[in-house]
């Protein structure tokens, strides 16, 4: 998501479920932080820049990383090397660019956001938010390692451009997850349709994103969930706030970990926020026909705290949560857990200094 010059409204309470959830975890899943890595700013590879990182994955034994840059979209290939549950390096290794002659890519806007591997195809999925203000639709495809289209997955009518649901500008396809069994994949919008719901505040609000289930071999959705947004906790002390859907991760069947990002501007290093829940959505409602969910007052799905990162502030190098935008598995630990890494958009340092973060969280239990 790229920080945008906009307005906060205030609003009234419209779901009580919607409260903000106290700090202490409460999720089945938990996550110890281990370690803190910063990328240089300004580092260039095949005269790009670093930075724009949206979304991360597993790949060929090192890490797929998107960069969200509308104006040269690109994948970077990595290494993030773990030593005594500390990063001990970054490498970044190459750079993947698109086939942009090809008739699909060419016609699309690629505010690139999140990423996957699938290794049985060695296809690269990724999303994007289009650019709504520009009526450009939001998108989810496949490339091949080399950059070249290989297809696109239909979307619902409710998230195009010019829909008279009327998506959000920067609020569409965020977060990316292949489904726990590997049968396909969850696609998170990062805010509500303007029917849908509102868009969070400091006031309590319902504010539903939707999450939707494609089979991969199916171009078509087949289920979806709704999910809802934190009020903002910080106000902002001028003149714009947000808080949305960054990614989410699968750790069971319809059972996920999710990325809630908020930024309250004024607030310098402590201006970014990032809270970690886990929702089981086994029992839900699917909302995949359903147009306006504020006119059916569906509940969305309840969520659990599984971490904090206010928690862990004083610990980081520059006592700055960045802005987090991707999660994927890291190495195994000696011990058998598995690991999780998040990574953060810089957005170029286009606002504010802000920093290329990676964060190393150990899987206690699930």
């Amino acid at each position: 998501m790229k920080i945008k010059n906009l307005i906060l409204v205030s609003f009234a309470v419209v779901l009580s479920s919607c409260s903000a959830v106290k700090n202490k975890p409460t999720a089945d899943t938990k996550l110890k932080f281990l370690d803190e890595y910063i990328f240089p700013s300004q580092w260039k590879l095949q005269d790009t820049e670093i930075g724009g990182l949206s979304g991360i994955d597993n790949y060929n034994d090192g890490y797929i990383i998107v960069c969200d840059d509308s104006k040269n979209p690109r994948i970077y290939t990595a290494e993030i090397n773990v030593e005594n549950s500390k990063i001990d390096t970054v490498i970044f290794k190459d750079v993947i660019f698109f086939s942009l002659e090809d008739p699909f890519l060419e016609n699309t806007f690629l505010d690139l956001e999140s990423i996957l591997y699938r290794p049985t195809k060695q296809q690269i999925l990724v999303s994007s938010e289009g650019s709504i203000n520009n009526k450009r639709d939001p998108s989810i495809f496949n490339i091949s390692p080399s950059g070249d289209f290989v297809n696109s997955y239909e979307i619902p009518s409710y998230f195009y451009a010019e829909s008279e649901y009327k998506p959000r500008h920067n609020g569409l396809f965020e977060g990316l997850t292949r489904s726990y069994n590997d049968s396909g994949f969850w696609v998170g919008t990062e805010l509500p349709l303007v029917t849908d719901g509102e868009e969070p505040t400091t006031t309590e609000s319902y504010s539903p994103v939707r999450i939707t289930y494609y089979n991969w071999e199916n171009e078509t959705p087949s289920d979806q969930f709704i999910y809802p947004l934190d009020k903002i906790e910080k106000a902002p002390k001028e003149d714009f706030a947000v808080n949305g859907l960054s990614d989410l991760f699968a750790v069971g069947e319809k059972k996920f970990l999710v990325l809630e990002r908020s930024y309250s501007s004024g607030w310098g290093k402590e201006a970014n926020g990032l809270k970690i829940y886990e929702v089981e959505a086994t029992a839900t409602e699917n909302t995949l026909d359903t147009h306006n969910l504020a006119e059916k007052k569906l509940k969305p799905v309840s969520k659990k705290l599984a971490f904090d990162l206010e928690t862990i502030r004083k610990k980081l190098q520059l006592q700055t949560i960045d802005n987090i935008e991707g999660i994927c598995y890291g190495p195994t630990l000696p011990n058998g857990n598995k690991t999780l890494i998040l990574i953060s958009d810089n957005n170029f340092n286009v606002m504010s200094p802000q920093i290329n973060q990676f964060l190393l969280f150990e899987i206690v239990d699930f």
